[in-house]
């Protein structure tokens, strides 16, 4: 996820598998959030960042056909339209002043650690996306 927290425009949202995605409350603490993330050897570009309604048109925009929903709709039939839901979800919060952040895990133990240090910051709607699924993990 190379330069994750550079999220510029719909082409940096990469497609979600091996990553935990949750929705972070407006008085969350990012840098915090992130000095955690990093202190449990996550690397810089294993973390991405989306905050507030100025980043919303981001997610919009990957929903199109060159985006994040158009690769999970490569995947399998019906895949796609099962995560349309939630990137619409993202996207509300991020109208809400809320913040959308993404980390890497491959490993599923790993997934279990970042749902619980989200949580512990006030995360909700945390959900694991692996090459056919996606696990509700808070």
């Amino acid at each position: 996820m190379k330069g994750a927290t550079d999220y510029e425009d719909q082409g940096d949202l990469k497609n979600p598998v091996n990553q935990v995605v949750a929705i972070l409350p407006r008085e969350a603490d990012l840098q915090g959030i992130v000095a955690d993330l990093h202190g449990s050897g996550f690397a810089s570009d294993d973390i991405g960042v989306l905050s507030g309604p100025d980043d919303a048109h981001k997610l919009d925009a990957a929903s199109g056909k060159q985006g994040w929903l158009a690769k999970l709709a490569q995947i399998g039939p019906g895949f796609g339209d099962l995560d349309d839901g939630n990137l619409k979800d993202y996207a509300e919060a991020l109208r809400r002043d809320e913040s959308v952040i993404a980390v890497v895990a491959t490993l599923g133990s790993k997934r279990r650690e970042i749902a619980d240090l989200l949580k512990q910051h006030g995360a909700k709607f945390i959900n694991s996306y692996g090459m056919f699924s996606i696990e509700a993990l808070g």
